[in-house]
Parts: structure tokens; sequence; C-alpha cells
């Protein structure tokens, strides 16, 4: 490990198709600069068959727990970055207590709004269809409030597009995001503060808010 960090226990919140693409590329990137700590990935759902695709799973994988296939895939106990799963979802903030870092990557605004409540750096990943949207502990509280209103879970693709033959990647610009997010943390180094775009249209800029 690199003398001058500390490791860390960072939670990611979901294992769906921001999170495993999130953790896929951190774990590899903490690897590779000899970064150690824990990462934790917290998730109670199964893997089915239309997780695949744009989700990191395989076939072999459907009907068993997402962060068991994740961590047992990822985890190297000759490595000083372990990899550990936590078949539960966030319900209450006593679940965060031990993370030095979270990333939130969830359809459902109440485990970010538990998120946002911490006092420890946190990112809030998000997409839809080839948009990403990206807050974190940086952002004005009132814009946090702002983007998360009250609504039910929703896909990171488009509904209906999957069945028309279309999938799109905007999930993969938000896990991208939040791993650079990660390591930079790690590091003690800048991070990104916030995002928000499309694909296909390129950024877009923040709505006003009063503080």
């Amino acid at each position: 490990m690199n003398a001058e960090h500390t490791p860390k226990n960072l939670l990611v919140v979901g294992a769906g198709g921001i999170g495993t693409q999130l953790v896929e590329l951190l774990v590899a990137g903490l690897r590779r600069v000899n970064l150690g700590g824990t990462v934790t990935l917290m998730d109670a759902d199964i893997v089915e068959e239309g997780n695949l695709g744009h989700q990191k799973y395989s076939r072999d994988d459907i009907g068993h727990a997402k962060v068991t296939c994740l961590a047992q895939r990822l985890d190297d106990e000759t490595s000083n970055l372990r990899v550990h799963g936590t078949v539960e979802n966030l319900r209450t903030a006593d679940q965060l207590q031990d993370a030095d870092l979270v990333v939130v990557c969830v359809d459902r605004p109440e485990p970010r709004r538990l998120v946002h409540g911490l006092n420890v750096p946190w990112m809030d990943v998000r997409c839809s269809g080839d948009g990403w949207l990206v807050l974190s502990s940086q952002s004005a509280p009132a814009l946090l409030d702002r983007l998360t209103p009250d609504h039910e879970p929703k896909s990171c693709q488009v509904e209906g597009a999957l069945d028309a033959g279309n999938l799109e990647f905007g999930f993969a610009v938000a896990a991208a995001i939040g791993a650079q997010w990660a390591l930079q943390q790690w590091r003690g180094k800048p991070t990104p503060v916030q995002s928000m775009g499309s694909i296909t249209y390129g950024a877009l800029g923040f709505p006003e808010v009063s503080a």
C-alpha cells in the first residue's frame, strides 16, 4: 500500500447498472495504484435475466444475491483491497456508520436522503437512458432537496426502450464519474462535485436554487 494514503472503507449502495460498473472500474483502479482498504457492496436484490446486458452479471448468477456474486468475483484475499457484500437494502442511518466514504446508486429517494445526511464524503450517482446526474456532499443543500423529490423506483433504462430494441449507456458515464470520485477521495485529491448531462446532447446546466 502507498504509505502516504490511509486505507478507506467505502460503502457502495446499489448493485445495478451503475453500481456494478462503478465497482468493476474502481476495484481494478485501486489495485493498479496500490491503494488498500475495503469496498462493501449493499443491495438485497437477486440477479434476474432482465439484468443481463447492462449490469455486470452472467447467466450463472441468475437467482443469486447480486452483491454476493460481485464480491465473490472481485474479492482477492491476497490483496490489500478487499471486497465484501451485504445482502440488505439501506433503510436506516445505522447501516452507514462504519463507512468513511459512501456512493449511493439506487433508484429510490429514501436511501439517497439518508446518505445526504452523512458527515462523511458521499456521492449520489443517478442515470436515466443516456443521461446522468451526479451530486455530492459538496453540492448545495437546496439543490439536493430540489433534485430528490418523492418518486417511484425507476430503472436506468427508459420505460419500453429494451422492448423496442434500444439500450442506452448513461449508467456507464455515471459509474465512471463515481469511480473517479472515490479513487481521488482515497488519494486526498480534488474530486468531482456534481455533473449532469446526456451522451447525445452533452453537458447540461443545473437549475438555480436559493441559498
